[in-house]
């Protein structure tokens, strides 16, 4: 039995490759590094709930090591390499190795990335680094070139059926199979989404999605029709539809912004807003200055 969490994200996060859906020949290489207590550096990357961090997690739960953590998107730039990833690298250990996690690297400034290089191969006898990112092309190609790369695909959509249906029966929940189908189709193939909106679709131990509306979250076109049906509320309008989403990847919202302009001097600036991101110490501030211009 599993130990009491409240989020189930975390509560049935799979802490051993029997748990672990999909991805069979990664989980075959990670069968063997756990065996000999050793793995190459990792670039684990995918879509979002494909695994790249429960991944990570098996990784450190099934070998012998210290462990440092950083998410990437909150500790992006040089000082956090410098200051936490090379003292942690450099730093005394009684296990067999020590490991480094970047979740969401791609967030990692140019800066950082090349000041990781170096890290990466002056501490290569006892520290291993394992990298996740949505979008592999964010990582410089010498970084990319020190790394083992993996794509991490979702499993099907029976594979997540299945085990949304194990856990509600851990947990007592009595359900509908065309109720808990219709939750896994919709937000399919994000794992986390689905089973947080299973948990959230639960009622004294029953599973209901009457009274909910299953839509996946429309933030973008939201963006879009306020750009292109301006208006001189939308920038306010937009920068409170980012905040109150929480956005920290604009990826998807300049691929919509290109998709529905035909203006080549609105796709210059879509491109520069693009390009000035990777860089940026705050994504959040550019993409705003990318609206206004766009406005």
């Amino acid at each position: 039995m599993k130990q009491e969490n409240t989020l189930w994200v975390e509560k049935y996060r799979p802490d051993t490759l029997e748990g672990y859906l999909g991805n069979e020949s990664f989980i075959q290489d990670l069968d063997e590094w756990i065996k000999n207590q050793d793995f190459p550096n990792l670039l684990l990357h995918g879509g979002p709930g494909t695994g790249k961090t429960t991944a990570a997690k098996l990784i450190i739960n099934n070998i012998d090591c210290d462990y440092l953590y950083l998410n990437c998107s909150d500790e992006n730039g040089i000082d956090a390499i410098r200051d936490k990833v090379r003292q942690f690298a450099s730093a005394a250990t009684f296990k067999k190795l020590k490991v480094v996690i970047l979740d969401e690297a791609d967030f990692l400034t140019l800066n950082a990335q090349a000041a990781l290089r170096n890290i990466i191969e002056t501490f290569s006898l006892h520290t291993r680094f394992i990298f996740t990112c949505n979008f592999v092309e964010r990582i410089i190609s010498p970084l990319q070139s020190r790394l083992a790369s993996y794509a991490l695909i979702s499993p099907t959509p029976r594979q997540v059926y299945d085990r949304m249906v194990a856990i509600l029966q851990e947990e007592n929940v009595v359900f509908v199979d065309k109720e808990l189908a219709h939750i896994v189709k919709t937000f399919y193939p994000d794992i986390r989404k689905v089973l947080n909106n299973v948990q959230a679709c639960i009622r004294d131990s029953k599973l209901s999605i009457e009274g909910k509306s299953f839509t996946k979250s429309n933030y973008v076109k939201e963006v879009v029709d306020l750009v292109f049906n301006k208006n001189k509320d939308s920038f306010q309008k937009v920068r409170q539809i980012v905040a109150d989403n929480g956005t920290k990847d604009f990826t998807e919202i300049y691929r919509a912004l290109y998709d529905a302009t035909s203006s080549a001097q609105q796709i210059i600036i879509i491109a520069e807003g693009i390009h000035n991101s990777v860089n940026s110490p705050d994504r959040e501030i550019t993409f705003m200055s990318t609206i206004s211009k766009l406005l």
